[in-house]
């Protein structure tokens, strides 16, 4: 639940998520024919009221709060070892140059967890907004801990058409807030999470950040254990199940706790501890696993303001689509109701022209991994997109044995042609998918070949072989974000 931040005064939801108009909360910026956003245009949106009715209620919004003075502190020892390091000018430096501009502002901050994948990084199940007054060291934390009280109410209003794989997931539900990051363009996709924040909480912000539960993790294998209220002990190995179970069920065992309704109070529970701990971690450890966490895409971030932005799709922390010149791959997976199961799947990938008549035809092979004797223990439901360059034409498509070819799906969008199918597997299975496709482009050889590979955010790394005209262009695990081969 969320408190202390102005509200519009009168403010009332937009009838249409693109039009720049003064009573729409963060609406600026949308682009005219971004995904899932054109059916908004004719739905009427009434206004959604504040809940907030009695003092017992603001008394418990209260305790969402987290001051963030130790946020400077971090951040200014952090600036200071990259500036001792002659690192002035790398990617860390000028992250930290973008959070020391903010001021009067709020900054929504998402925590995508990446054992149920989506297509920025995780499902958006947890946020909470980052309340900056002045500047960073008289900011705040303020946790939702329960995002869909009001949520909810606006998918009746709304009743967006989601898109296929979501549809056939859920029939009955339209496209929402936590299933607004379908995009795999994280700008394109922070537009429509902050176009729906608008609306069902009636806040403005001025840019969006998305936090990976692996960030989480490896912070909690430098800071050790932290413990809940109720004593049980939380660390890097178990962190996303016990949450998982504290969260799903334990919370759900009292009366008391039906009837407040707010599930994920844990993670104000735990975060004091987390960065009390993280005070004495060695500025250069700090240094090196932000850098880390940057490089590797478990933090991106959006801004409204253009100079901040550009400065984000420069540094490569935008979660923006990389330009190309000739080739493009990205693969790119949605856990769909196949619970908390995605960091059990491990996934390699081998990419391959040879030297043929039809010298611009493409072999790619996708090997998907699922652990034995992990928990949760069920099917890890998924759907992956091949990401390819613009005018890309499928030709075959086998998973295991089975030809898909015919139920592949084929979309262009935000200029790339992807292909689309289910590619699902039980604990201790091995899957692997065969995909040959038609570039938009002819090779004569390999001289003025080039490829980006961009790794989906929120993931772990993953084996990548590259072979172009019997050359090994790329051989070995991936954990960055993107590769320039």
């Amino acid at each position: 639940m969320l408190d202390g931040i102005s509200k519009k005064e009168n403010a009332t939801p937009s009838k249409n998520p693109e039009a720049k108009i003064a009573d729409a909360p963060r609406t600026q910026g949308l682009t005219k024919k971004g995904p899932y956003l054109d059916s908004f245009e004719k739905k009427k949106v009434g206004r959604l009221r504040p809940r907030y009715k009695d003092v017992r209620t603001k008394i418990k919004i209260r305790k969402n709060r987290i001051k963030m003075g130790w946020f400077w502190f971090f951040a200014s020892l952090i600036f200071l070892a990259a500036f001792t390091l002659s690192l002035a000018s790398t990617k860390i430096f000028s992250f930290f140059s973008i959070l020391y501009s903010l001021e009067s502002e709020n900054i929504l901050v998402g925590f995508q967890n990446s054992a149920e994948l989506r297509p920025t990084g995780g499902f958006w199940g947890s946020f909470a907004i980052w309340q900056i007054e002045k500047n960073l060291q008289n900011s705040q934390i303020l946790f939702e801990t329960n995002v869909y009280k009001n949520t909810n109410p606006l998918l009746e209003k709304t009743n967006v058409e989601p898109p296929k794989p979501l549809k056939e997931t859920w029939p009955e539900n339209p496209l929402g807030f936590v299933n607004a990051n379908w995009s795999f363009d994280f700008e394109q996709a922070a537009k429509t999470l902050e176009w729906y924040f608008g609306q069902a909480w009636q806040l403005e912000n001025s840019g969006v950040i998305a936090i990976s539960s692996l960030a989480v993790i490896d912070l909690l294998k430098l800071t050790g254990p932290v413990t809940a209220l109720d004593g049980t002990q939380i660390n890097s190995e178990n962190f996303t199940q016990i949450l998982s179970q504290k969260i799903d069920t334990e919370y759900w065992q009292t009366e008391e706790n039906k009837r407040i309704n707010e599930p994920k109070t844990i993670l104000k529970e735990i975060s004091p501890q987390i960065i009390q701990k993280a005070k004495n971690i060695p500025i250069l450890t700090l240094y090196r696993f932000t850098k880390k966490q940057l490089e590797e895409g478990r933090i991106l971030c959006y801004f409204s303001d253009p100079a901040r932005e550009k400065l984000c799709q420069k540094l490569g922390i935008s979660g923006k689509l990389a330009p190309y010149s000739k080739d493009y791959l990205s693969i790119n997976n949605a856990n769909l109701n196949g619970g908390k199961t995605s960091l059990n799947v491990s996934q390699s990938i081998e990419y391959r022209i040879d030297r043929a008549e039809e010298d611009n035809v493409t072999f790619l092979k996708i090997r998907r991994e699922h652990m034995a004797n992990s928990w949760p223990g069920i099917l890890n439901r998924n759907f992956t997109r091949i990401i390819t360059p613009l005018g890309s034409q499928l030709v075959s498509a086998k998973l295991g044995e089975e030809d898909i070819t015919n139920t592949v799906e084929k979309t262009d969008e935000m200029g790339r042609t992807t292909f689309g199918f289910w590619f699902s597997t039980l604990p201790g299975e091995t899957k692997t998918a065969e995909i040959q496709y038609l570039l938009p482009f002819s090779l004569k050889d390999n001289q003025d070949y080039n490829l980006v590979f961009q790794k989906q955010p929120g993931t772990l790394s993953e084996k990548l072989k590259v072979i172009i005209f019997d050359k090994i262009l790329y051989e070995g695990e991936n954990s960055k974000s993107f590769l320039k081969l």
